[in-house]
Formats: structure tokens, C-alpha cells, sequence
């Protein structure tokens, strides 16, 4: 098994986000979340507020050309869920009018803030009981920054193991967030996905959050024409697929894509929509994160993992590393690096790249939340 540690974690550090990007989040973020804490209007209904998106989750890119650093904001709430959705969004209007005026406008489920170098996504949720607000205060008084490191995983799955009661009653509480289109109010459990996340992360010993980046970046330069799932439903695949026992990124890569093509074979030769129930939701249509994909669309992604699984598990057996090299140039393209200076000299003992080296990363569409492909 030949996986090239050391190219791995360049190529890694060349499709995360840069130190430019990650200074655009943070600026963004903590501008938003000091308005949200101290404006005396939204203080009459504010709960608390925490990051949501591939930024919380280390599983960004790096954007691309025009493309603007994103993340998101969750703004946790004490209104009713049962007013309308408009009038509980306009709730956020004069907020936004007074902090940031002609720089937002209203999406779906929340509204869009276009700055400079950074969007955010503002998202109005509702916590349904004390132990889920007491769970959110919690993760909010984290701060991502720009260095991640194993202790900062630690520290969330603290976070989120907190509740007023020292429980973890809030994993069977959702979050509610107001759909504006259909008038509805919907289940949305940021909090589970996180959870999923850093839990994930520590059992395959920091290699999730790097084989997620890495298949987002192949489908992103690779099969860009092919319509299907990306950014979040392709990260929640990801994690529906990735085994727990592997060693390496490469390893990580070839065998999730090998499980995807063979998980979903029927429903690929069917061109169904597979469901898959969001992190923390039963298993109902109505929570399927693959939901907004059409069957067909599905096939036709299916059908570039199936090849892409085939070429990675020939770049993993090969054993002349520049041959393996140029297998995995095949299938991320110019940013997997060539030998050099920095050479793999062992693939023995690979240890994992840790979300604060230099592999390190964080995200339109959460499996309820407007997140984009980052």
C-alpha cells in the first residue's frame, strides 16, 4: 500500500483555506456575533449564537477566483415557533438594516450579508428547551480562529456534551428553522452534525476531515459538469461511507469512494434519490439531506465515483511511489504536488495530519442551512 504521506499533507495544504481566508471568517464572524451580542433589539429575543458550516466542521476549501470566503452564523432564539416565518425573519430586518445596510438580502431559510472579502449566512433558529440552549451557549464561547488543533475538537464534544441538567438531552431536541417559501417551521440539528463530525474525526485519528476535502476537491475540479450532490450532502456521503479503521488519507479516499460505489449501486442503476436522514432526524423524506437531487443526477455522479474509486484503489496498490504519484495526479489534478525536495521516503507509521497542521481546515447547503460549496 503506497500513500505518500508527505504529498498528501502538501496537497492538502494547497486546497485548504489560506491564512487570507481564514482572517476574512474570523473578521466576518466575530463583527456579526459582537452586533448580535449587544444590540439592544435583538437582546429581547436572543439566546445565544455559534458557527455552522464547513468552517465549524474543518472541512472547507479554499475558494476559488471570484469566490468569496463563506461562513455561517447561527442565531439561536427564544421566539415562538409559531408565528409565521415571515414575521419571525423580519424580527432580524431592522438588526440588519442598522449593522449592515445594503448588504444583505433574504434566502430561504436565512439572509445573506455580502461584505468585501467574506458572505455570511445569518440563520434564524429557534431552541426548544433549556438543555439545547445551555448546549449552544456552550459551543458559541468557542472560537474557531485560525489555528485548529486536536484540543480544539476536544473542547467541542465538551461543549456539546454540556446541558443545564449535565445530560446530553439536547441530541433529541432539533433546532427550528423557519422555511420563508413554504411557511413552515423545520427540524434542523446543526449541533448532531458537529457532533458527527468531531466524533468521526477522532475515530479514523484525524483522517475524516482531510478525506472529506480531498474527495470535495476532486469533485469540485473533476466533474464539475456532472450535476449531484456537493458541498454539504457530498460531505454527509462522505461520512455515510468512510470507514472507521483507516490508517491514512489515501487509504480514507479510495476506500470511501469504493464503499460509495457499492452502497449505492442499486439505487444508481435505479436513477433513485438514496435517502439519507440528516444527522439527529429519523428517517423521513422530509429530512433526506439527498433530497433536492434528482435520480438521474444522482446516476451520473455515481457513476464518476465508480471510476474515480477505481483509479485511487490503483494509485493505493501501486508500490513505485511516482507511479502512485501520477495516479493521484490523475484524479486531483495540478494541486497534488510532484517530487521534490520533500519526497516520501517511508509510507510506514503515517501519522495523522491534524486539523491545525498544515492540512488544516472549513462552507450553500447544510442539510437545512444555505451553505456553499467552500
Amino acid at each position: 500500500m503506497t500513500t505518500l504521506p508527505t504529498l498528501f499533507e502538501t496537497f492538502l495544504s494547497e486546497i485548504r483555506p489560506q491564512d487570507e481566508h481564514n482572517d476574512a471568517y474570523k473578521e466576518g464572524h466575530e463583527t456579526l456575533r459582537d452586533h448580535l451580542q449587544n444590540d439592544d433589539d435583538i437582546n429581547e429575543f436572543y439566546v445565544a449564537d455559534f458557527l455552522q458550516g464547513s468552517y465549524r466542521r474543518w472541512t472547507a476549501l479554499r475558494p476559488q477566483k471570484d469566490e468569496k470566503s463563506d461562513v455561517d452564523v447561527v442565531f439561536v432564539s427564544d421566539v415562538s415557533s409559531d408565528l409565521d416565518t415571515d414575521v419571525a425573519l423580519r424580527k432580524c430586518e431592522p438588526f440588519l438594516d442598522e449593522h449592515y445596510e445594503g448588504q444583505w438580502e433574504p434566502n430561504a431559510h436565512s439572509y445573506k450579508i455580502e461584505e468585501e472579502e467574506v458572505e455570511i449566512d445569518l440563520v434564524l433558529t429557534v431552541a426548544p428547551s433549556e438543555a439545547t440552549r445551555e448546549a449552544v451557549k456552550s459551543l458559541g464561547s468557542m472560537d474557531v480562529g485560525t489555528a485548529l488543533s486536536p484540543d480544539d475538537l476536544s473542547t467541542v464534544a465538551e461543549a456539546l456534551n454540556m446541558s443545564a441538567d449535565g445530560d446530553d438531552e439536547w441530541k433529541n431536541e432539533p433546532l427550528k428553522i423557519p422555511h420563508r417559501d413554504e411557511n413552515e417551521w423545520e427540524n434542523t440539528h446543526p449541533l448532531a452534525t458537529i457532533a458527527f463530525t468531531v466524533n468521526k474525526n477522532d475515530i479514523t485519528d484525524g483522517h475524516y476531515v482531510n478525506v472529506v476535502k480531498a474527495i470535495k476537491w476532486w469533485r469540485r475540479t473533476k466533474t464539475p459538469d456532472v450535476e449531484g450532490p456537493t458541498s454539504y450532502p457530498l460531505e454527509h456521503l462522505v461520512g455515510q461511507c468512510c470507514p472507521d479503521d483507516i490508517d491514512s488519507v489515501a487509504e480514507g479516499v479510495t476506500r470511501t469512494l469504493e464503499e460509495l460505489s457499492r452502497q449505492f449501486k442499486t439505487d444508481a442503476m435505479a436513477e433513485e434519490t438514496p435517502v439519507l436522514p440528516a444527522h439527529g432526524l429519523p428517517r423521513t423524506p422530509e429530512n433526506n439531506v439527498l433530497k433536492q437531487i434528482d435520480g438521474k443526477d444522482f446516476a451520473a455522479f455515481y457513476d464518476e465515483a465508480q471510476d474515480a474509486a477505481a483509479l485511487a484503489r490503483t494509485a493505493l496498490d501501486e508500490e513505485d511511489k511516482e507511479t502512485s504519484r501520477e495516479y493521484w495526479y490523475q484524479l486531483f489534478g495540478e494541486q497534488f504536488p510532484p517530487f521534490g525536495s520533500d519526497d516520501d521516503t517511508d509510507d510506514e507509521g503515517e501519522k495523522a495530519m491534524s486539523v491545525g497542521s498544515s492540512s488544516q481546515v472549513e462552507d450553500p447547503s447544510d442539510h437545512q442551512f444555505a451553505e456553499s460549496d467552500s
